[in-house]
């Protein structure tokens, strides 16, 4: 008889688990909240930003086996979930430490003179900073990865409950309930919680303490509506913050225009937890901001809005993600820091790992470890810029 795994969350993390765990011939019952790309939920949208950069070698590290990951999600999805687009990544502080990082894991890159930047990248005001370009680097497809993960889910036989809310976790030695919200129960071998910014209302019952702090976050689709594609084919950008001035990131988006985020969140989801909290208006004065950024920033694109999208990510109290065995019947991922999608190919290799039983990479889980906040739960009020970490 196939143990089987109940996933909460159906999102970046857990769909590409659960896929994985019924490749692998375990009996997958996902449970989703909303469904991929609803409006409330964390994973919307065409494309996100994918970097191997970083400030810390380990996460470069972390972050070169995304590449191998997401080729091998894209075989078994028989479509590409990303595309290499380069990167370039400007600062006057982390680029030596972004270097060292790219070292360590022989990545290619090219050092840009601060006079220079508008070569690589046409039509980027210069403002006094070198860069770095990153030949390997682009984006993600969200919206093609999820649909193909669910497809290829149900395809193989997997159980998909969207539209269920989960209540509570109990867990016990070899098995774990799951609570819904019309009082019924699930219960599996193991249990998978990938819950994003609902993780938080789910820890009384692991009796676990994770400072989480759930953000909505709106990011500006920018372009020429009568041109086709809407915006230049340039690369991403980290743009880190300067002074006083906050960073920004950005991406090639095809269908929808250059996209373009302020590094700084637009406010705290209430209670530090999704719970109702689900308005997702737009913000007309951020919209404006990133706007004249860009305006000011790009020339080569055209500054009119296309379109806004709002959406959710999750700080974990350091910045770091928080991934691992919580009980024998449990495994918790969440914390995703805004970097979800980067690691989603990834998450669904590693994560079914832990759930077979696996210890996970040693200097990962020194970083990753649950129960690393000890008794601490109050969220940190800070976040870490990009660069900053």
């Amino acid at each position: 008889m196939k143990s089987r795994v109940i996933v909460v969350g159906g999102g970046a993390w857990g769909l590409p688990a659960a896929l994985q765990l019924q490749d692998r011939g375990f009996a997958v019952t996902l449970l989703e909240r909303f469904e991929p790309g609803a409006p409330y939920a964390s994973n919307g949208g065409s494309s996100r930003l994918w970097r191997l950069a970083d400030t810390q070698v380990w996460r470069s590290r972390a972050m070169l086996g995304t590449l191998g990951a997401m080729e091998r999600l894209s075989e078994r999805l028989d479509e590409p979930v990303f595309r290499h687009t380069g990167l370039l990544w400007r600062d006057d502080i982390s680029l030596p430490r972004t270097a060292e990082g790219l070292d360590s894991i022989g990545q290619r890159y090219e050092r840009i003179a601060a006079e220079d930047v508008g070569d690589c990248f046409p039509g980027l005001r210069p403002d006094g900073r070198d860069a770095l370009l990153v030949e390997q680097a682009g984006v993600v497809f969200p919206d093609r990865l999820l649909q193909g993960a669910l497809a290829a889910f149900l395809a193989a036989g997997g159980d998909y409950r969207p539209r269920t809310r989960v209540m509570s976790v109990s867990p016990g030695a070899d098995w774990a309930e799951v609570t819904l919200e019309d009082g019924s129960t699930v219960s599996g071998d193991q249990v998978l919680i990938t819950a994003g910014p609902g993780t938080r209302e789910l820890l009384s019952g692991l009796e676990l303490a994770v400072p989480l702090k759930p953000y909505i976050e709106q990011v500006v689709h920018l372009g020429d509506p009568d041109a086709t594609p809407p915006a230049p084919d340039l690369p991403a950008l980290v743009d880190c913050p300067l002074g006083e001035t906050p960073g920004i990131y950005a991406m090639p988006d095809l269908r929808r225009g250059y996209k373009v985020g302020l590094d700084v969140p637009l406010r705290a989801l209430a209670g530090a937890t999704l719970g109702d909290d689900l308005d997702r208006s737009e913000d007309s004065g951020r919209t404006e901001i990133i706007r004249a950024r860009i305006e000011r920033d790009i020339r080569s694109i055209t500054p009119r809005v296309l379109g806004v999208q709002v959406c959710t990510w999750t700080d974990s109290g350091d910045g770091d993600f928080v991934v691992g065995r919580t009980h024998p019947s449990v495994v918790l991922a969440c914390g995703d820091s805004g970097e979800g999608f980067k690691y989603a190919a990834f998450m669904g290799e590693y994560l079914a790992d832990l759930v077979e039983g696996g210890q996970g990479d040693d200097e990962f889980q020194q970083h990753w470890d649950p129960r690393r906040f000890g008794n601490r739960s109050t969220p940190r009020e800070a976040f870490d810029a990009v660069g900053r970490h």
